[in-house]
């Protein structure tokens, strides 16, 4: 079936479904990540465990097709999560049963409203697939590199001068800054500046504002329409990335060693 008839399939699917009335209940967890769909595998395992899902066990379906299954303490209930390709496909609500734990009466059933979501999330993936990944190959690796050492604060290596590189460190990075967004940068007892102010305000201003607080700018790096920018805090000896794009500083993190952090 193409992509065509596969999304026609999915909007019909989806008006039985919605025709079916307010006695199907909708699946709170699937339908609360449902913006994971299509999100590659690695930063999307990543995701998930940020939202409070544990990794419980995965096995082969059909043709290359992966499902993993993700529990969830906090609200007892359980996820099914297909991968395909290196990406999310569907992610529905599964039985406690299925993540080795006791059912109970919220997630006892599957019901028609997770099959209208796997339905319509299997459309839009190969959607993106045909439209974004026809030509994936050595792309796709980049990309999964380039988001690791994003994710992980090391400093932009993009050997291969790759865009997808570039596009997946990117994507990294902003994946970090909001899973610690909470955090000031050091660690330790002695107070060290706030440079995580510095991110969402405008290029000059983010400039401006590292000087404020005694940050040097000691080394510049540029990738297409993306900046990097290596700031030094001698009397704190912070050494800080600011990712800068669109004129807008985009992160800020403490990479703690620099050639020219000194």
């Amino acid at each position: 079936m193409n992509t065509r008839n596969l999304l026609r399939t999915a909007a019909l699917v989806a008006g039985i479904g919605l025709a079916v009335g307010p006695g199907t209940a909708i699946a709170q967890n699937a339908r609360n990540l449902g913006d994971l769909v299509g999100a590659r595998a690695a930063g999307g395992q990543t995701e998930l465990e940020v939202r409070g899902f544990t990794f419980i066990n995965e096995r082969e379906t059909y043709g290359d097709s992966v499902e993993a299954y993700y529990w969830n303490r906090g609200s007892k209930t359980c996820v099914r999560v297909e991968t395909y390709d290196g990406h999310f496909r569907s992610i529905t609500d599964a039985s406690a049963s299925d993540c080795n734990q006791r059912a109970s009466s919220s997630n006892r059933d599957r019901n028609t409203a997770a099959a209208i979501i796997g339905a319509a999330a299997i459309a839009a993936a190969l959607a993106h697939k045909n439209n974004q990944h026809t030509n994936a190959g050595n792309n796709g690796a980049q990309w999964d590199i380039g988001y690791n050492d994003g994710l992980h604060g090391v400093p932009y290596h993009n050997v291969a001068r790759s865009d997808a590189y570039a596009t997946g460190y990117d994507a990294g990075v902003q994946q970090r800054s909001r899973n610690t967004s909470y955090h000031s940068g050091r660690g330790g007892y002695s107070s060290a500046p706030n440079f995580r102010n510095v991110v969402g305000q405008g290029f000059a201003r983010g400039i401006d504002m590292m000087s404020e607080m005694g940050f040097r700018d000691v080394d510049t790096i540029s990738s297409g329409d993306t900046t990097y920018g290596i700031y030094y805090h001698p009397a704190s000896r912070t050494c800080v990335q600011l990712t800068m794009a669109n004129g807008q500083v985009l992160s800020a993190d403490d990479i703690k060693t620099h050639p020219k952090c000194r």
